[in-house]
């Protein structure tokens, strides 16, 4: 039972980034031309994204997992609390991510 929930929890950011994929696609005819997502940038059309690159949040958690899943494939098989941290990394970015699209997403619904 544990070795399952593992299995899926490993997955879970390929699973969700896959899920907002479809969901930009599907949302893509109900949002608007710009949409406010580099919000590290001076206030104004800086901050502006197309609905294109709001695929860069399904984008980043899809490399980031499969980078930490590189890396982890490579530790000794003794080194299981690294490879556990790459998991939980991959986790807390895919949850950041996924708030942050959840939150730009609510602006317009």
């Amino acid at each position: 039972m544990i070795k399952k929930f593992t299995f899926w929890l490993k997955f879970a950011p390929l699973i969700t980034s896959a899920i907002l994929i479809v969901v930009v696609l599907l949302l893509f005819r109900f949002l608007p031309v710009k949409l406010p997502l580099f919000y590290s940038l001076p206030w104004g059309e800086g901050q502006l994204a197309t609905q294109k690159e709001f695929l860069i949040i399904p984008g980043v958690m899809i490399l980031i997992t499969l980078l930490n899943f590189v890396v982890s494939s490579q530790l000794h098989f003794s080194q299981k609390f690294f490879k556990d941290i790459l998991y939980i990394a991959s986790l807390s970015v895919t949850l950041i991510l996924l708030i942050t699209f959840i939150k730009v997403s609510l602006m317009f619904a």
